[in-house]
């Protein structure tokens, strides 16, 4: 019995993405379908961790290149329900490249199978035209581990931000995923987001689907706490 309802959480997983996806696009008069790419490398012990990505980012129906970059993150995992998580991001897109440090909070709760997370971050954004502007990000996670080698995710948020000549809601997004653990130390995700930009002018509605691979250079049980399972919005 415990098998079938693990096999029935994996099937809504699977039926979910494709049914937002087609009720958002034929709803939406502004669609553009994104692609996210990323390999992130994780390691640390006791109360660190540490990684580093490298993401590329496709709009456009996957046919130009919106960014890629660089981002070293650390959590510091203060207790069991909180991490302090400061941050830098190094991205090159067609017209600039950007700077952006950040520094975040994680307040994150287990009820069973279940793992709940809330992130909140501020973060500065600097252009190498010498532009500056900053904002803040919410996002919240539900995980559900639905046997060793799957957990199943919910993903909801949005980033609100300030430039010298404009400020507002400038993302949400929201979606399912699912990761494979394939051992302790590689895991796959993929995640399906949908979600509407304001780009000044208008909004802006995309499909996201969002593939990473994930290396843990170092093993689970060498951390005090249990870090945090979430990836980046």
């Amino acid at each position: 019995m415990l098998s079938i309802l693990k096999a029935k959480n994996i099937i809504f997983v699977l039926i979910i993405i494709p049914y937002v996806f087609l009720i958002a696009q034929e709803t939406s008069p502004n669609w553009d379908n994104q692609l996210y790419l990323g390999n992130k490398i994780a390691f640390g012990k006791n109360k660190w961790k540490f990684s580093g990505e490298l993401q590329t980012r496709l709009e456009n129906n996957f046919q130009t290149l919106d960014n890629w970059y660089i981002e070293f993150i650390a959590n510091y995992l203060a207790s069991k329900q909180f991490e302090i998580v400061p941050d830098f991001r190094y991205t090159i897109k067609p017209d600039k490249i950007e700077y952006r440090p950040g520094f975040g909070v994680l307040y994150k709760r287990r009820f069973g199978d279940f793992q709940f997370i809330n992130q909140v971050k501020w973060q500065i954004d600097i252009d190498n035209h010498g532009k500056v502007g900053n904002a803040f990000r919410e996002v919240v996670f539900l995980n559900r581990e639905i046997n060793k080698s799957m957990i199943a995710t919910l993903v909801a948020g949005f980033i609100y931000r300030w430039w010298p000549e404009w400020n507002g809601f400038q993302y949400i997004r929201v979606g399912p995923g699912l990761s494979y653990v394939f051992d302790d130390k590689h895991i796959l995700n993929f995640s399906y987001f949908i979600g509407v930009e304001n780009n000044t002018k208008d909004w802006m509605w995309a499909g996201i689907p969002m593939l990473q691979l994930v290396i843990n250079l170092s093993s689970s049980d060498k951390y005090k706490y249990k870090p945090a399972y979430y990836i980046d919005f």
